[in-house]
């Protein structure tokens, strides 16, 4: 700020509740971006999946916990894939890939999106804290 400018003590209090929203809103943005960055790897697992293991009709499975089981797959040229709100379909490996493809790509989009969003949730918080450090 170049000019000082004097603020009485409820415009301070106003700027600090300000603060603690502007903090709520950047963990809400970074939970956010964490899960799409998760749902995205979701994805890469499927594409991976799709390019390593075609065809094979036995693989070892994470039931959880990192204990792995042996399965075998009763028709290993198709893929059960969720698209959105708890819809699952059945799909050959290149319409599942097809399908992936465009979702990682969808995601990404997100991704940048919310990374811009908490940037300027970013610059706000810098501009409140330059503004309070001025009346402590």
């Amino acid at each position: 700020m170049s000019e000082f400018v004097q603020l009485d003590e409820e415009q301070i209090a106003k700027y600090q509740t300000f603060h603690k929203k502007l903090r709520v809103d950047m963990e809400k943005a970074l939970q956010k971006l964490q899960q799409l960055e998760h749902k995205q790897e979701d994805y890469q697992l499927v594409i991976e999946y799709i390019k390593n293991n075609s065809g094979q009709s036995q693989m070892k499975m994470n039931v959880g916990a990192n204990t792995f089981l042996d399965v075998e797959l009763v028709n290993p040229q198709m893929i059960t894939l969720d698209v959105g709100m708890n819809v699952f379909v059945e799909l050959n490996f290149s319409e599942a890939e097809k399908i992936t493809a465009k979702q990682i790509q969808i995601l990404q989009n997100k991704i940048e999106e919310q990374k811009k969003s908490i940037l300027s949730i970013q610059q706000y918080i810098d501009q409140v804290e330059e503004i309070l450090l001025q009346f402590k």
